[in-house]
């Protein structure tokens, strides 16, 4: 189906929780701009931290109102307070003035968070109306619960577009859930067509730690949400990420730049917290943190000079492989394998790239592995040869989205 188009679209873009987390922030962007590079549509996106969203956006032209389908209550100070009469007027109202609705949200889908079902909402009162509807560069389950899967199910046969961003979501869903192949296709992150930083605006950045653009650095960004969905103990993880630091300085004789890629105003997932801790539990004036309010693209310009990246977060992650920087993860689902694996391709064993949070907490052997056996030249080259198949993936999905709308 193709749209009917007018002067001008109207987008919405759902599955967006709030910019507060970097990584949603990186998502939101690189969205917004491929869509409105040249004022050529109308983006509005649903959050539930609308002002600071509303500022995070600004040089996209998005418009950020509070996500009148899903309320999360642990941001609920940080939103209108609306009755239910309010909340489902200005659904109608904005539904009506939407040519096509846009899913984001990278692993909302999933039984990980149980917040699989609610953020669907939007989806399906779009797809009531016969308003287009897209999902876009997601990882998806596995669920838990048979209902949860049918639900998304229900859904995602309505969509006129549906891309994943690694194999493993494309097996699941093919295999397990078994959605024809022909319904979904393998993309990549949006993610990676984030703009980084000016390089100004980067060593202004990095001043404060004492760097200049020639000084080489290895970036940590840890997460401190990780413990609460892998049932790590958090001063085991600590303990475990300060040696991980600390024997960094020491092999790579290099600083690491502690990179806290999520500014929460929730502290369980304020990698802030984590990071100064970090910082002040090694003693070693080369382990430091990256200070300031920094953006999305602020932090990949960061990530972007760094020699090395090893991330809990997963956009920290893209944002370091998206600028032809070496990333390895540690982290807690299969969207970390699945992603690294994807970018880097078969040449590189996937136990190179990735840990589970879990190991490397309990087992010391994993952090020397991650240390010692980290052959960045080869991630290096690898990596260059790959990026432009993912980044033209990317691509592909805002070249069909287009299509949808007319353009």
């Amino acid at each position: 189906m193709t749209l009917v188009r007018s002067a001008v679209s109207n987008v919405l873009i759902t599955g967006i929780t709030s910019c507060e987390s970097r990584g949603v922030e990186a998502l939101a962007r690189a969205i917004a701009e491929q869509l409105n590079g040249e004022g050529g549509n109308r983006i509005t996106v649903l959050t539930q931290t609308p002002a600071l969203d509303e500022e995070a956006l600004a040089p996209t032209g998005a418009r950020c109102v509070a996500d009148p389908f899903v309320i999360s209550r642990s941001w609920q100070q940080m939103r209108p307070q609306e009755s239910p009469a309010e909340l489902a007027a200005r659904s109608d109202q904005l539904l009506t003035e939407t040519d096509l609705v846009i899913a984001t949200g990278g692993d909302l889908h999933t039984s990980d968070y149980g917040v699989s079902t609610p953020y669907l909402r939007g989806l399906t009162a779009a797809q009531q109306r016969d308003i287009p509807t897209a999902m876009i560069g997601q990882s998806v389950g596995p669920f838990d619960d048979p209902a949860d899967a049918k639900a998304w199910l229900t859904v995602a046969a309505r969509c006129h577009l549906l891309t994943v961003r690694e194999s493993v979501s494309h097996g699941y869903l093919v295999g397990k859930l078994g959605l024809p192949g022909d319904r979904v296709q393998l993309s990549s992150d949006p993610a990676f067509l984030l703009p980084a930083a000016t390089d100004e605006r980067i060593s202004a950045v990095l001043r404060p730690l004492g760097l200049t653009p020639e000084d080489p650095y290895v970036c940590l960004a840890s997460s401190q949400g990780i413990t609460r969905f892998s049932a790590v103990d958090e001063a085991q993880h600590t303990a475990a990420l300060t040696r991980l630091a600390t024997a960094l300085v020491r092999t790579r004789e290099m600083p690491v730049v502690l990179l806290p890629h999520c500014h929460d105003s929730r502290p369980h997932n304020d990698d802030r917290i984590l990071a100064a801790r970090i910082a002040e539990a090694s003693d070693v004036p080369q382990v430091m943190t990256l200070p300031g309010m920094l953006s999305a693209s602020d932090y990949k310009g960061v990530l972007s000079r760094a020699e090395l990246v090893i991330s809990e977060r997963l956009h920290a992650a893209i944002g370091a492989l998206s600028s032809g920087v070496p990333a390895i993860t540690i982290g807690h689902s299969h969207k970390f394998n699945g992603v690294l694996a994807e970018t880097y391709g078969d040449t590189i064993d996937v136990d190179d790239i990735h840990a589970d949070v879990r190991a490397f907490a309990q087992d010391n052997t994993v952090l020397a592995r991650l240390v010692h056996d980290t052959d960045v030249t080869v991630l290096r080259t690898t990596l260059q040869q790959r990026l432009p198949l993912i980044t033209d993936r990317a691509r592909s999905d805002f070249a069909q989205i287009n299509m949808l709308l007319g353009a």
